[in-house]
């Protein structure tokens, strides 16, 4: 039997007018207010699917995909948060989703998609105890754009990859 590590962490939330993502102020009055604090893995998935993760030297980036032969990648181009450097084992945080934003509209693409994202997830998994379901479906509505879905307790997280 697995044990469980209760969620505990500053509420994180998405701006619905700028499409941002910050931290949630709880108003506790007279103009005041304190960070929100989340019980539910919703946050920890928020900054797991929308933080970028440094590209591993063998992947390809977006912009190397179209890039004349020859050409060399820039200094920034791999991405990722500077203080992965502070975390133990090589470990990483965030997803590489974004190394598919010009894919190709194919199988292969979404499988790498959903792979990403448990990537992204696999830490969240092993300390809380939980299972995450990740999916990645192509959108019905608007052509060439991936959905990419994690699931846990009852929270549910989309992120949206537009592809070629």
């Amino acid at each position: 039997m697995s044990t469980t590590t209760q969620f505990c962490t500053m509420q994180m939330g998405i701006n619905p007018l700028t499409g941002g993502c910050d931290l949630v102020i709880a108003p506790s009055g007279n103009g005041r207010g304190r960070i929100g604090i989340d019980r539910t893995p919703a946050s920890s998935l928020l900054i797991a699917i929308g933080t970028d993760r440094r590209a591993e030297p063998d992947d390809i980036t977006p912009d190397m995909q179209t890039a004349p032969a020859g050409a060399m990648a820039g200094i920034f181009s791999r991405r990722g948060w500077v203080g992965d450097i502070l975390l133990p084992a090589g470990q990483r945080l965030g997803s590489r989703v974004w190394l598919y934003e010009r894919g190709k509209r194919d199988e292969t693409t979404r499988a790498e998609v959903a792979a990403a994202l448990s990537e992204a997830v696999v830490a969240i998994e092993d300390y809380h105890g939980i299972e995450i379901a990740v999916t990645a479906q192509w959108s019905t509505k608007q052509r060439d754009w991936l959905n990419g879905t994690v699931s846990a307790l009852g929270v549910s997280l989309t992120t949206q990859v537009q592809t070629l």
